[in-house]
């Protein structure tokens, strides 16, 4: 499949910056990371399969029954409404013993209305109570489709693992928009930008993309509209997460400092 007109354009002309200057490295190719194009399909799967989950709230039997016990009594139960995918039956932390409440999760056409249905059945000598719960996404109680989910789901991780470089040197005579478009065209060979922000003294791209950060800032002395560009990269923000959240950033800032090592020293 060939490439349109202006995206061939802007290929070669990073290409050619590339043969004019040893600094600079190839050109973006529209290869993605994280699963590229097929992400989306993906992040769709998840959002059909947990909204096919129909989670089923019981409460009421007896909590001196045994574990497995009431485990069976539900399964036989609740099997004639659907498929019985799992049940949740879970202990007090201190005394050991069964908490008033578990969760049955069914699957199939219809199943949540035939649990419902079970309201007032005996287990154990008791007479339960059944009730719908919520799933267990909020997002999948907007309404929305789950091609939209997953379209916004992709569309927040990529921003969320974007990483910026901060211009300088450009002409500040230019609107807001103009700038826009000029910095958009001018970054665009190096990765899939995800936002461009324009401030008072300077403006901030953002890409997702492997790299993408390093091919930018290897345009910093670049001609733009007859103004000299000054690039430098954003420092990547110290994460307050999980232990291994924070591995991964000592991870890519070691990589980060070996990759600005080997441009210094081409």
């Amino acid at each position: 499949m060939e490439r349109s007109e202006p995206s061939s354009r802007m290929i070669n002309a990073s290409m050619e910056r590339s043969e004019s200057s040893s600094r600079v490295s190839a050109p973006y190719t529209g290869k993605r990371t994280l699963y590229g194009d097929k992400y989306v399909d993906v992040m769709k799967s998840y959002y059909d399969y947990v909204k096919s989950r129909i989670r089923i709230g019981v409460e009421g039997y007896s909590t001196s029954l045994k574990p497995i016990d009431l485990y069976r009594a539900l399964e036989s139960l609740f099997k004639t409404c659907g498929e019985v995918h799992n049940i949740q039956i879970r202990r007090d932390p201190v005394t050991n013993a069964l908490q008033r409440s578990c969760i049955v999760i069914l699957r199939g056409e219809g199943a949540g209305d035939k649990a419902l249905q079970l309201n007032g059945s005996d287990i154990g000598g008791s007479k339960i109570v059944v009730t719908s719960l919520p799933s267990e996404l909020s997002e999948l109680s907007t309404g929305l489709s789950t091609d939209v989910l997953a379209a916004r789901s992709v569309a927040h991780n990529r921003r969320k693992r974007s990483e910026g470089i901060s211009v300088t040197g450009y002409d500040t005579s230019l609107t807001k928009d103009d700038l826009k478009n000029a910095l958009t065209n001018h970054f665009s060979t190096c990765g899939e930008i995800t936002d461009v922000f324009v401030l008072n003294s300077r403006a901030l791209v953002y890409f997702y993309g492997l790299g993408s950060n390093n091919r930018a800032v290897q345009l910093s002395g670049t001609d733009l509209g007859g103004c000299t560009l000054v690039v430098k990269a954003l420092p990547y923000p110290k994460p307050k997460g999980s232990a291994w959240t924070r591995l991964r950033y000592r991870f890519r800032s070691a990589t980060l400092s070996t990759i600005t090592g080997w441009a210094h020293q081409m």
